[in-house]
């Protein structure tokens, strides 16, 4: 008992209660080009197209981001889940990982996710390398599986799949294009133009889109042409940004914090201790759809659960709430609500008559919109 109380005032010291308005993108499309110092691209006449779209009213540029370390994959693994997960330089990992990742938390979430990879040859594919596709920049297949966290064949896509019906994409997309088409090779200045040609081609479309359909695009490098200094080119463009250039201090981790801030997400790793990034938004008066980054933490334990579960809530009203947990397939097995208090609020849920195995709980109230997974053992 002394330890369920320990874990539980543990859980209220590390989830953070804010209430900061922030954007809601209909669509979030992150693209990731490579190696490529901040310097070698803003000003540079090998870039055009990217250079246009950084006057451009509807793009905030931060001059000062950065990555976290030398070396593509772990920059790739810090935005996509907040940590390097162990990996160094470009090592590809043997076991698939079950941790805290972006794509898991918005599909648990009632979102959906999908990374595109150029040259992929297939849905779900795993191998390291094929034609000039290089998987060490194909960071959600590393939670590929049916286990915990981790995500469907389905979302790892060849870039053949990304849809001219910007619509029909998903909540938030990874696109990544080929080592011929990301700026990497060659590493000279030569390879600068092709990778700003083929970003124009392809992204463009989505870009102008993007201004008048609730949805924006995040444009980033893994990492610099310097082995010492990662200063690297971030910006997004979209509806709801306000135009100009940042001169904060970001990283990866920061930029994965505010995504999951955008659609109230729980923050992984290193996302939460990092900074959402709150300066760069317009007002309500943009007309896009503005949420509170979060009002209430909500977690679950012990997880995984045997014959009961805890639902801790803070929660900043006093509010009555709607628990609801279903089963994978939408079917409603248990229906409850609770009138919690402003503060730390400990619901216990009976789950004995529940079969082993993975669902979701899922909780409503005036401030509150979370689902999470719940596995019973």
């Amino acid at each position: 008992m002394k330890y369920y109380i320990f874990f539980l005032l543990a859980l209220f010291v590390i989830s953070p209660s804010y209430a900061q308005t922030l954007p809601k993108p209909k669509h979030l499309v992150v693209i990731m080009l490579e190696n490529r110092d901040y310097t070698d691209i803003v000003g540079s006449s090998l870039a055009p197209y990217i250079n246009s779209l950084l006057s451009d009213t509807d793009a905030a540029v931060f001059s000062q981001a950065y990555g976290s370390v030398s070396g593509s994959e772990p920059n790739y693994l810090y935005l996509f889940s907040g940590s390097s997960q162990g990996i160094s330089g470009d090592s590809i990992t043997a076991v698939q990982f079950t941790t805290c990742n972006l794509g898991a938390s918005l599909i648990a979430n009632g979102y959906s996710f999908a990374g595109y990879s150029e040259d992929l040859p297939s849905v779900g594919y795993l191998g390291t390398s094929y034609a000039n596709y290089a998987r060490k920049h194909n960071s959600w297949s590393d939670w590929q599986g049916n286990g915990t966290n981790q995500l469907p064949t389905t979302t790892n896509l060849p870039f053949t799949y990304f849809p001219t019906n910007y619509d029909s994409l998903p909540t938030v997309a990874f696109v990544v294009p080929n080592e011929m088409d990301n700026m990497h090779t060659p590493s000279s200045s030569a390879g600068i133009t092709p990778g700003d040609s083929w970003f124009h081609n392809h992204m463009d479309g989505y870009i102008q889109w993007a201004k008048t359909n609730n949805s924006m695009l995040l444009f980033t490098y893994d990492e610099s042409s310097s082995s010492t200094v990662q200063h690297i080119l971030v910006f997004f463009i979209g509806q709801g940004v306000k135009g100009g250039s940042y001169s904060e201090t970001i990283g990866f981790d920061d930029l994965l914090r505010t995504i999951e801030a955008m659609y109230s997400l729980p923050y992984c790793a290193g996302s939460s201790t990092a900074k959402t990034i709150i300066d760069v938004w317009k007002n309500s008066s943009s007309g896009i759809n503005e949420i509170n980054e979060v009002v209430n933490s909500i977690q679950l334990w012990p997880m995984p659960a045997t014959g009961i579960v805890h639902v801790a809530v803070n929660s900043t009203i006093t509010d009555n709430i709607h628990i609801l947990i279903t089963d994978v397939a939408g079917k409603t097995l248990q229906e409850t609500n609770v009138n919690i208090i402003a503060g730390k609020n400990d619901i216990i849920q009976h789950i004995d008559h529940i079969p082993a195995g993975m669902y979701f709980l899922r909780v409503a109230g005036k401030n509150t919109n979370s689902c999470q997974k719940l596995v019973v053992e």
